[in-house]
């Protein structure tokens, strides 16, 4: 065969012995070389093109287009390139067998640098005329639909020359396209093909092809590995059917009919279409049919369970009011639909018995309001007088108390558009309405009436703070409900910034000043919640911070109570920012103080009592820069260290002082930090401390900068952990406790070595004596911990490591199954449940046939967290991957019945019964009805629970089990 290229033989090697087809890359190199020129290689394959067989022709077409997808793009000149093109479209004419190798080859010498736009005239006109191209199998039809692409980024301004015809070709070659993925290719193209080319006459043609497609009826198949989703359909032909204004009339009537339809995937499809249509189409497209698509609208807005469709059907009213915005002033289109917008809601507000209904009513305001300034600034003017006369008609609290968040709303809104100015005299009275709530005794109505008020303190005027400050410091003084007081604390910070002189004399120097301790002890915690949260302002912070260090530093007895409220109010990065703790510290000196206070309380108070003193320091020293924290460390640590080795309760300074250091902080004492707190976390006899141990060898290794820093920390604690005996009943437990921080310290910083510490505790699962202290290790791995381990510790937290313990955890355990045994099996499955509970649910999805099985075992046991997360994750199966779970159902029905009855929990009776419905919803009528009976009979009891959420449930699931097989029953997607 060597050479046979050369030679005019070669058309018989084509013909019968394949063989020739991988003897190419010698032809390319023969070609490149110069050996061969490409138009003395077509005559030699003049047998083969020429054979009266259209099979063989279809082998020399195939043969030669392999050459040519081989050649470099940039090998072949004009002429050549010229030569090819009519060689091709000459071949356009031949066999449809020959067909397709001519589509796949001319789509190449495209590609081709010397390629010129005018050899596809006759090309396009050949193709249009001669090939239909839904004849054609669907990776033909795509190549030609590929060429057409590829021509129009070669030079679009040629082929928009070519007139009608062109357009005409490309529409008639698609119309009647079934296949997902050209569709998708397709929509995606007809995007700006249909506002690039001026389509016309032939607009109203171009539509019909493509509105045929809507709404989207495609549901991919199960084994289909790179399945096109119905949402690719739909969110790309969405554009296609609002490219252009001339679309307008015909886009707006379609997607009214389909939005008055009874199909609810055609409602959503329709309002998304609607959303996408107002980025294209003028205002004056809408004006015929406004009234019609608010009719639609405020008909979805108000379904009373479907949550998408409605939250779809406020979007498109936004998107249409800002649209129609555009024209106000100039025409009476957008008043006369506002008008009518606000009419309609204020009949539901003014009609509303109950909250649901109210928030109704405001929702469809406010989604206007936020639409456009013009909007905004209409619905504010007429809704805040209406909604401040309705609150004052004394209608049910619940309702005053919603029209009070409504007029909130409303004020941010227009805040946040800049029109205060242009609204400031219906809003000016809305504080006085604040404070008729806050004088009420309910709490219900003093949080709303505080609430407002921190949203509207702009207007709130000099006249009103005495009286807002006489109810906040009563309620300071004598309220028992937390979220009261917190409130109250919150209003007094907000009215400190607009007038802090005012509030210094009157709170500060006044009310809750620390000199009146003796006069009102019963009340003092709650006034230092005051202060110290007054403390972040800067008018105020030298005054406080002053005198609660003087307290602080004189060990009065009620320093305890300072220092809670300090490390309270510290630690809210909304009150005090990093920049503010930084400046206390070096203006005031706070650390020094609080410490020397800790080491005399150490030895005579609880952890407990202690404990809002350590995280005044950890928080204190987190905010600060890294150099700051080096120098608190050199002056602090030896005496730690010292006093520890007389007693372990002093490690708890260790490690309020370790903690929270930036990454780049490293000195000498970091090696005997590590040692001795591997001594305490398996030694000491205090929980606290052990758990403080842990956590701080799991910051060590967290933070420890990559490279010899690290490595030198890590094999310090594998060296001192190996010669730990584990023979020790009493050390077992404290080893696998520390395995689990030090495995989630690794983990979350992205280092491979987490896998040693996974296997040891993953290997405990197996082994009756310890395999709860193993479930209790993942579950410590999986959890947030707000304490520890977090970005503001300054901690490295890899993005994907709660995936990547999913699929280490999943390969594990593989190992370790054969071994399980009765008592082992429970904690192996709800270490299970740890980690299925924090993994993302697109990992679940995608190994749904390994994990189900794993959930349908845990819901056979008396495990109330394991039982949640099984049914959490089993509902999301059966949504989501139903086949996953279809053969399980005769196991899956009779325990999720049993579940709706489990008197331990009435979340997990409400969660069985929303996965019964799931089910009922989802999966096949014929799948469903052997069951049915069965479980219709099982759900009575549910019906009388005493608990009415899950009443309602139950009432839920079994009426979509009536349905099931019942005489027009909407079928399950």
């Amino acid at each position: 065969m060597t050479s046979a290229w050369f030679k005019p033989e070669l058309a018989e090697l084509i013909i019968n012995h394949g063989d020739i087809f991988n003897e190419t890359h010698s032809i390319i190199a023969d070609i490149v070389s110069g050996h061969l020129d490409i138009a003395d290689l077509v005559e030699n394959m003049a047998g083969v093109l020429t054979n009266k067989e259209p099979e063989n022709r279809e082998k020399g077409m195939r043969f030669y287009t392999k050459i040519l997808k081989e050649l470099p793009r940039d090998y072949l000149n004009d002429m050549q390139v010229k030569f090819i093109s009519k060689f091709y479209i000459d071949r356009l004419k031949d066999n449809h067998r020959v067909v397709p190798p001519v589509i796949e080859g001319y789509s190449v010498l495209i590609d081709m640098s010397e390629y010129n736009i005018q050899n596809c005239t006759d090309f396009l006109t050949i193709l249009f005329r001669e090939v239909t191209c839904q004849s054609q199998t669907r990776q033909d039809r795509y190549n030609i639909y590929v060429i057409i692409q590829k021509l129009c980024n070669k030079d679009i301004e040629y082929l928009k020359s070519l007139g009608s015809d062109f357009v005409y070709g490309v529409i008639t070659a698609m119309d009647g396209e079934r296949d997902p993925r050209n569709l998708v290719f397709l929509f995606e193209f007809l995007q700006n093909f249909i506002k690039i080319f001026p389509l016309g006459h032939l607009a109203e043609e171009m539509f019909d092809v493509i509105s045929c497609y809507f709404p989207i009826d495609f549901h991919p198949s199960n084994d289909d590995p790179a399945a096109v989703t119905r949402e690719d359909l739909a969110n790309s032909l969405a554009p296609c059917l609002c490219a252009i204004p001339e679309f307008a009339d015909s886009c707006i009537i379609l997607l009214i009919e389909k939005l008055d339809s009874n199909l609810r995937l055609a409602k959503i499809d329709s309002l998304k279409l609607l959303i996408e249509s107002c980025k294209t189409f003028t205002p004056q497209s809408y004006s015929p049919f406004l009234r019609a698509l608010w009719s639609s609208l405020n008909r979805e807005m108000s379904h009373k369970t479907d949550d998408e469709l409605k939250t779809t059907a406020h979007e498109a009213l936004g998107a249409l009011v800002a649209k129609m915005a555009s024209t106000a002033n100039t025409d009476q289109d957008f008043e006369n639909f506002l008008k009518g917008v606000i009419i309609s809601a204020q009949s539901t507000i003014a009609d509303a018995t109950t909250v649901a209904q109210f928030v109704k009513g405001t929702k469809i305001l406010l989604t206007a309001a936020n639409a456009s300034n013009q909007s905004c600034a209409s619905i504010t003017r007429a809704m805040v007088p209406a909604t401040v006369a309705y609150y004052e008609l004394k209608t049910a609290p619940k309702l005053q108390i919603a029209s009070l968040d409504f007029i909130g709303d409303l004020y941010e809104i227009a805040n946040k558009k800049g029109l205060l100015d242009e609204v400031k005299a219906q809003i000016t009275n809305v504080p006085q309405i604040c404070l008729s709530a806050v004088s009420q005794t309910s709490k219900e109505f003093q949080m709303a009436g505080f609430k407002t008020l921190i949203r509207v303190q702009e207007c709130l005027g000099e006249d009103l703070v005495l009286p807002f400050v006489e109810v906040l410091i009563y309620n300071v003084q004598h309220a028992q409900d937390n979220d009261l007081l917190g409130i109250s604390v919150e209003t007094i910070h907000v009215i400190a910034r607009k007038y802090p002189e005012l509030i210094m004399d009157l709170v500060v120097k006044g009310k809750c000043s620390i000199d009146n301790i003796s006069q009102d002890k019963i009340a003092f915690q709650k006034r230092l919640n005051v202060l110290t949260n007054l403390a972040s302002i800067d008018d105020f912070t030298k005054v406080i911070i002053e005198e609660m260090l003087k307290i602080i530093t004189a060990n009065d007895p009620e320093a305890l109570h300072v220092v809670e409220a300090l490390s309270g109010s510290i630690s809210m990065a909304s009150v005090f920012t990093i920049e503010k703790v930084t400046q206390i510290e070096s203006d005031h000196g706070l650390i020094d103080p609080v410490l020397d206070w800790l080491y005399k309380e150490i030895s005579s108070s609880s952890p407990d009592a202690l404990a809002h003193g350590y995280t005044l320091i950890a928080n204190t020293i987190g905010s600060l820069p890294p150099e700051k924290q080096e120098n608190i460390l050199i002056k602090h640590t030896p005496l730690a260290l010292e006093r520890c080795k007389q007693d372990d309760i002093y490690f708890l300074i260790i490690e309020c002082l370790y903690t929270p250091l930036h990454q780049i902080v490293y000195n000498s004492k970091f090696e005997e930090i590590m040692t001795v707190s591997l001594q305490v976390a398996l030694k000491s006899d205090k929980d606290v401390v052990r758990t403080k141990a842990c956590v701080l060898i799991a910051h060590l290794l967290n933070k420890a900068e990559h490279g010899q820093k690290f490595e030198l920390l890590y094999e310090m604690l594998k060296t001192q952990l190996a010669s730990c005996n584990r023979g020790d009943e009493k050390l077992c437990p404290r080893l696998i406790q520390l395995y689990g921080w030090i495995t989630k310290s690794l983990l979350m910083r992205g280092s491979d070595v987490f896998l040693f510490w996974l296997q040891k505790i993953v290997g405990i699962l197996a082994t009756p004596q310890y395999c709860t202290h193993g479930s209790e290790a993942i579950k410590l791995i999986m959890n947030e911990n707000t304490d520890y381990l977090n970005r503001k510790q300054h901690c490295r937290i890899s993005l994907l490591y709660k995936q990547r313990m999913f699929e280490t955890f999943s390969v594990l355990t593989e190992k370790i199954k054969s071994n399980l045994s009765a008592e082992t099996k429970e904690s192996y499955l709800l270490s299970w449940a740890y980690v299925l509970d924090k993994a993302p649910k697109t990992v679940l999805k995608n190994e749904a046939n390994k994990v189900a099985p794993i959930v349908i075992d845990c819901l056979e046991y008396d495990n109330k967290d394991m039982l949640q997360v099984s049914l959490d994750v089993l509902c999301h199966f059966v949504q989501s991957n139903p086949t996953a779970v279809s053969d399980s159902l005769q196991t899956i029905l009779p325990r999720l019945i049993a579940l709706s009855k489990y008197m331990k929990s009435m979340d997990v009776r409400i969660k069985s019964l929303e996965c019964l419905y799931d089910i009922a919803n989802t999966f096949r009528t014929s799948t469903l009805l052997p069951y049915k009976q069965d479980v219709l009979l099982d759900l009575a009891p549910s019906l009388d629970d005493k608990k009415r959420l899950v009443r309602n449930v139950a009432v839920r699931a079994r009426s979509r089990w009536f349905l099931v097989g019942a005489p027009g029953e909407e079928k399950p997607n």
